[in-house]
């Protein structure tokens, strides 16, 4: 687990990479947390210490018919400070157990400096991005009658949506699509639980930073019948991507260093609350509670991250290619990546219908941060070291129906179909000319 000795062995690093974030992490309280709470354990221990000794004190003198009075005092005394100490311990416990979960990870020497999204660096191009639509994928779709807003609005609320005819079906075809190319490279398919416990949530994001955004599930002590709900986990959350439960599916576990790397590709649903982001995209399934993803995942030795971090980024790559969607690569800065990764490269579609690029994959690599907090260890020769854990989008399925219809759509009524998708689909279109 994470521990306060691990941050004193790498204080150098962590502080340089603190700067670099302009963060406001407290570092110097955990640090003065730490002293004082090593003092007070040590205090404790010469307090147990002296009270063993004492006891046995007593107990000689009773044997030999003395007064123990004094020394029946002084126990009492003793055992009065140690559990003011003990209390004290175990508050400053809990603070310094939240602090080290919600430290940002230690930054990659190549992460660009910048403030916000507005600096991200743009590496590359692919694909041509000339097309403009006068209009978005909502209105191509709801027209077409392939998308029902307003329906799954009454019964849901905002940001849900039906799928309808061929975009359901071209969702299931990404879905088979991206797994298909994924497995034939060696990755193997994981249908991960939708729910976590909070425990394992917290060794795999900052929830500090991130809990907002997740749905909780309902537990007994928040209803009124409580038989009802028997069979319910307390604190489960629903996930908002594969990446967790993959990332957590071997927490406490020792892997040997012939079983490295491991490469998983998770699909599921991704379940998000989009706080903080009301009216921004709220029009359409770019931007929703409820959304299918396609995720990559690995753990691996801490030499070999960085080769892994790019064969992750080049099968995302290599899927919007065969899809045929324009797209750029951009360097995440350090005032956007977040906590938990040390570097991330997203890519970002161009969509026809906004005239511009928007994300559709984010890659990271987490290094040891996840591994640390899950206690995710392998041997080598006998000596144990943490993982680092590596993870990756490999399509977005919601995002990426928006970048197919905005990019094929012919202006006729029909939307040509990428032909990676047609031997899913059987058909090279959705709709009929106008």
């Amino acid at each position: 687990m994470i521990t306060t000795k691990y941050v004193r062995d790498h204080i150098q690093e962590i502080r340089a990479s603190l700067e670099r974030r302009k963060s406001d992490y407290p570092i110097d309280e955990l640090l003065k947390l730490d002293e004082q709470w090593r003092a007070n354990k040590t205090e404790l221990q010469g307090l147990q210490a002296r009270r063993n000794k004492t006891s046995l004190e007593i107990s000689k003198i009773k044997k030999g018919g003395g007064n123990a009075d004094d020394k029946i005092k002084e126990i009492a005394s003793a055992k009065e400070k140690m559990q003011s100490l003990e209390n004290e311990i175990s508050e400053m416990e809990k603070k310094i157990e939240n602090l080290l979960l919600n430290m940002p990870n230690t930054l990659h020497e190549s992460v660009p400096y910048g403030l916000s999204d507005d600096d991200n660096l743009e590496i590359r191009k692919w694909g041509d991005a000339s097309k403009k639509l006068e209009f978005g994928h909502e209105d191509i779709l709801t027209k077409m009658g392939l998308i029902d807003i307003e329906r799954a609005a009454k019964i849901s609320g905002a940001r849900f949506y039906y799928l309808r005819g061929d975009i359901a079906m071209l969702e299931q075809a990404l879905i088979s699509f991206a797994l298909d190319e994924l497995v034939k490279k060696g990755y193997t398919a994981i249908a991960p639980p939708l729910m976590m416990k909070r425990e394992y949530y917290k060794g795999v994001t900052a929830l500090g930073d991130f809990e907002e955004q997740l749905y909780r599930v309902t537990d007994p002590a928040d209803v009124n019948d409580v038989k009802d709900y028997e069979h319910m986990e307390e604190d489960l959350y629903m996930i908002s991507t594969a990446e967790h439960p993959m990332a957590a599916m071997h927490a406490g576990e020792v892997f040997s260093s012939k079983e490295l790397p491991i490469k998983y590709v998770g699909i599921s649903p991704a379940f998000r609350r989009e706080a903080g982001s009301h009216g921004k995209d709220s029009k359409g399934i770019f931007r929703v509670h409820q959304f299918y993803k396609v995720e990559q995942f690995i753990f691996c030795k801490p030499e070999e991250s960085w080769g892994y971090y790019k064969e992750l980024l080049a099968n995302s790559e290599e899927l919007v290619q065969k899809l045929g969607i324009p797209y750029h690569v951009v360097d995440i800065c350090t005032g956007d990546i977040g906590v938990v990764a040390a570097k991330k490269n997203d890519i970002e579609a161009y969509m026809p219908g906004q005239g511009k690029y928007r994300e559709i994959v984010s890659c990271s690599n987490c290094t040891d941060w996840q591994s640390l907090r899950l206690d995710i260890k392998y041997d080598e020769k006998g000596e144990r070291r943490y993982v680092h854990t590596l993870n990756s989008t490999a399509i977005a399925i919601s995002r990426m129906i928006v970048a197919i219809v905005e990019n094929y759509y012919n202006g006729d009524g029909t939307i040509t179909i990428p032909k990676v998708l047609v031997p899913y689909m059987h058909k090279d279109r959705i709709g009929s000319k106008d």
